[in-house]
């Protein structure tokens, strides 16, 4: 592994350590409708852009899919997610874009009998699964892609988000480019991110 991806892997690992909304040890209380939260690392040449969203702000729903509709949303979300282009505009062509990592939301559905099996169980069981339900109403979509330049790209960069999720109305970003570091609070109106 060459220098430069260590230089990047490491300054990504700070970012995610450093700041309040870290996804590493992202709770409930993190997980806010409606904004969204980008964590980006531009070194030399490579972009490294983490993209973590609630469900509801990407589908609309924090649940199984029920209908057709809803489970076609399902799929088109995770493709458009794992395959990446779609975040930010003016990305050079020279730009081979890769998705390091992907988690998407997994719904499990419980049978009536195993339910009422549930119900016989001691109340301890019964909290767990009170938890495990409160823990499926909170979920989110988690993303990372690798930019890797043969130019570097721009220090100023227009988030698509907004444009691709009507659920979306700010994001939270905390980034990392080069030797500076900085915090920002995007939204409809003011989609642009700025390394200066």
């Amino acid at each position: 592994m060459s220098s430069s991806i260590n230089n990047l892997i490491c300054a990504f690992l700070l970012i995610l350590t450093a700041g309040s909304s870290s996804t590493l040890a992202q709770s409930a209380d993190s997980h806010v409708h409606g904004n969204a939260e980008l964590n980006i690392v531009l070194m030399g040449q490579q972009l490294q852009v983490e993209f973590v969203s609630p469900a509801i702000n990407l589908l609309g729903f924090e649940r199984p899919p029920i209908t057709d509709e809803e489970s076609a949303a399902m799929d088109d979300t995770i493709n458009q997610l794992r395959h990446g282009g779609w975040l930010i505009e003016g990305i050079p062509t020279a730009c081979q874009l890769s998705t390091e990592e992907f988690e998407a939301p997994v719904y499990e559905e419980h049978e009536s009998s195993e339910h009422d099996h549930e119900h016989e169980s001691s109340e301890h069981d019964h909290q767990h699964e009170s938890s495990e339900h409160d823990a499926e109403a909170h979920s989110n979509f988690r993303v990372r892609y690798l930019y890797d330049c043969d130019t570097a790209p721009r220090r100023q960069l227009k988030i698509l988000a907004f444009d691709h999720y009507s659920g979306i109305e700010t994001l939270t970003v905390q980034w990392i480019a080069d030797q500076k570091q900085g915090y920002a609070r995007l939204n409809r109106d003011d989609p642009v991110l700025d390394f200066e």
